[in-house]
């Protein structure tokens, strides 16, 4: 067990107080951490590329910076985290406002800016944990730049590593793992919904989400039974039709049931670097529709472990519903070839690779 002297300080973008996909592995490898006898604190920034910002974006930082003023933020309150971990808020993330430690661990692609300003710490006390091409808001020339940095790289994903390696960095590779307690298989596929198909809804567009509402559509056309349940941190969407069911923030026994009452999950996302939730479906037994962006292609084979469409065809998408929807030995193999092979995938394994990032 590791002394408390080794201290980590995770580098967050902002605040949430609703679950993030990226931010779950933080908190648990943070947790885990902690439980071990690290010193773990989580640095939240009111500010971050506030001059490069656009103007609603500006707006939008300065009324959280006043509104978490007032309110004296404590911590996220929809993830466990250790009792012993700190959660410290600060003006933004210039070396002067962070806590001083052992160990800095910059978790998206601002972050890693000013982790690279911290210049009185090694490079071998600074890590980069990548978990997406975070191209969204800054470009992807901002995000190469910053897998150029001076400073251990950490991803979760062999593509990941290899988009990295095309422009001759390199990174440790730790898979995440995707087992999760409260999720498992109850029903076989036999017992299921023929005709029910479960997806993720986010607000983001590389998620993807208008391609699956459009997959979904195009298949209802053709079979009228065709059911969807859609779960997300966000209010229901006003513009979701009736036919979906929508649940937000689901318990975990909400989402076992969702997950184990239907017979696919489809995932249409336009960038992933991993993919939680297909792995949370592999795991309890759905058959898998997925694009082929590079994360999904971790767990996901084509006619192996799941049906793999390009990214953004919709035509296609609906295709591999249709196909899963009447093919039922190829839905049952699907979904049992894939059951076994994400069983690799464990929590444990990963965090015991993250936590040696810390032992000298």
């Amino acid at each position: 067990m590791k002394e408390k002297s080794t201290h980590i300080v995770f580098l967050l973008p902002e605040y949430y107080e609703v679950p993030m996909g990226g931010y779950k592995v933080v908190f648990e490898y943070a947790s885990r951490l902690s439980k071990d006898g690290f010193n773990v604190s989580l640095v939240y920034p009111s500010f971050l590329f506030f001059r490069r910002s656009r103007l609603i974006r500006k707006l939008k930082l300065l009324f959280f910076f006043l509104y978490y003023l007032v309110k004296k933020r404590k911590g996220v309150t929809w993830f466990p985290l250790d009792k012993h971990i700190k959660s410290v808020f600060v003006f933004s993330l210039r070396q002067k406002h962070v806590p001083e430690a052992d160990y800095y661990v910059a978790t998206a692609v601002e972050t890693a800016y000013y982790l690279d300003n911290y210049h009185d710490v090694p490079p071998s006390r600074k890590y980069y944990f990548i978990q997406a091409v975070e191209d969204w808001t800054w470009g992807k020339e901002t995000v190469i730049k910053s897998w150029q940095f001076d400073m251990r790289k950490v991803v979760i994903s062999s593509w990941l590593l290899s988009l990295l390696q095309e422009i001759g960095e390199d990174a440790t590779l730790i898979e995440n793992g995707v087992d999760r307690e409260g999720l498992f298989l109850i029903k076989e596929q036999t017992d299921r919904n023929t005709f029910q198909v479960m997806m993720l809804y986010h607000k983001q567009k590389l998620k993807g989400c208008d391609d699956g509402l459009k997959a979904l559509e195009i298949v209802r056309k053709k079979m009228p039974t065709l059911r969807s349940v859609w779960f997300g941190s966000y209010q229901k969407p006003a513009w979701l039709p009736d036919w979906i069911e929508y649940t937000q923030q689901p318990t975990i026994e909400q989402l076992n049931d969702m997950y184990n009452d239907s017979a696919i999950y489809l995932a249409p996302s336009h960038n992933e670097g991993f993919g939680l939730t297909v792995g949370e479906a592999m795991t309890c037994g759905c058959a898998v529709v997925c694009t082929d962006t590079g994360g999904f292609l971790t767990m996901a084979t084509h006619d192996e472990t799941a049906l793999v469409v390009p990214v953004g065809n919709v035509q296609k998408m609906a295709e591999a519903i249709v196909r899963l929807i009447e093919d039922e030995s190829l839905r049952h193999r699907l979904a049992s070839k894939a059951y076994e092979s994400i069983a690799r995938f464990t929590r444990d394994s990963a965090y015991q690779s993250f936590k040696r990032l810390f032992v000298e």
